[in-house]
């Protein structure tokens, strides 16, 4: 079973193409703990997946506390289902590790990922991404995505946007290839949702303006658990949850109204 590196500061990633996730170097089997949830300073992470290659799938999840309290989230999906998409991900996930960092910003993090995918996989096969850092000191969003599902921010009021459209092509694509940066702001209590394209297309027939998706979120109580909870009961009830053709990755990260104040203090 691939590991991942040892790492001192407060990091929490998660591997999906194994039958665990893994949180800092400690294994956490999915069988008896499909959440991952962990305070990671001035935000609240909570990630799972359902599905049938939960265990073995080409998608993976990576959120990376830095300097200053910045967070790199990065999520992604390799063209390929079950044991191939694992394959495929498993030659370049030490590199996008390295990478996944604050500091570096999420297009160049694209850019430099992009050119390592079409070195290193068949020309058939891509990988979608979205890349996203957040700065707590002024709620500043960065975001850049290689052909993957938007995210949603769901805004303390209630209200939900749809942020992080693809600006560049799926990676590998292309052997070089630019992904200009959106920016946006984050405020206390706004929650950002990633999910992989398995959780959108088993909600919406609209995958554009995915309005049901929408809808459930906007209808969910505050917070980062409580808006998952809620798109995982919409699985439910549609019946979703027995599918087992494809994979359902969920990451939300919650911005906490008193880690900001204490920062701007």
């Amino acid at each position: 079973m691939p590991r991942l590196p040892h790492s001192n500061s407060d990091v929490a990633r998660g591997v999906q193409f194994v039958p665990s996730v893994q949180l800092s170097a400690h294994p956490i089997e999915r069988a008896t703990a499909p959440r991952v949830f962990r305070r990671l300073g001035s935000f609240r992470v909570v990630a799972e997946c359902h599905g049938v290659n939960a265990c073995r799938g080409g998608y993976f999840y990576c959120a990376t506390l830095g300097e200053a309290g910045r967070l790199a989230v990065v999520i992604g999906d390799a063209c390929g289902h079950g044991a191939e998409g694992a394959h495929l991900i498993s030659r370049l996930l030490p590199d996008m590790l390295r990478l996944a960092a604050p500091g570096g910003g999420p297009g160049r993090l694209l850019a430099t990922f992009n050119r390592r995918v079409a070195a290193q996989m068949p020309v058939d096969r891509f990988v979608t991404m979205t890349a996203v850092e957040i700065d707590p000191r002024t709620g500043a969003v960065t975001i850049a995505n290689a052909g993957h599902v938007p995210v949603l921010v769901r805004r303390a009021s209630g209200k939900v946007e749809l942020i992080g459209r693809s600006t560049g092509p799926a990676l590998g694509l292309l052997d070089h290839c630019m992904y200009p940066e959106e920016r946006h702001a984050l405020y206390p209590g706004d929650v950002l949702v990633f999910m992989t394209d398995g959780v959108l297309e088993a909600i919406e027939s609209d995958l554009v303006a995915m309005p049901t998706l929408r809808q459930v979120v906007a209808h969910a109580p505050a917070g980062s658990r409580a808006v998952q909870d809620a798109i995982l009961e919409h699985l439910r009830t549609r019946g979703a949850m027995n599918d087992r053709t494809d994979d359902r990755t969920l990451v939300s990260v919650e911005l906490l109204e008193q880690e900001v104040t204490r920062l701007a203090s």
